[in-house]
């Protein structure tokens, strides 16, 4: 039973140290985002400016991803901590 307690204690703090990991990079895709949306909207030229919606636009899609992943995290989190009462 102790060492059924201890593998999940472990698994949590795993699991927390890649959400203390998604917590810092999400904003900083949206903060990429808003860059090349800034970089899209002060250039003339089409295709430049095509380029840099497409990199926006994958990083907005970058954010959803991460934002999933966390929330699949913390769900497995509460799962684990129900578990181990």
């Amino acid at each position: 039973m102790n060492n059924q307690i201890e593998r999940l204690g472990k698994r949590i703090k795993e699991l927390e140290k890649v959400i203390e990991v998604l917590i810092v990079v999400i904003p900083k895709e949206e903060a990429t985002y808003k860059f090349y949306q800034d970089l899209a909207n002060s250039t003339e030229h089409e295709g430049t400016r095509r380029m840099f919606i497409k990199v926006a636009n994958q990083k907005l899609s970058h954010k959803g991803m991460l934002e999933m992943e966390l929330k699949k995290l913390q769900y497995e989190i509460d799962k684990l901590k129900s578990t181990g009462k």
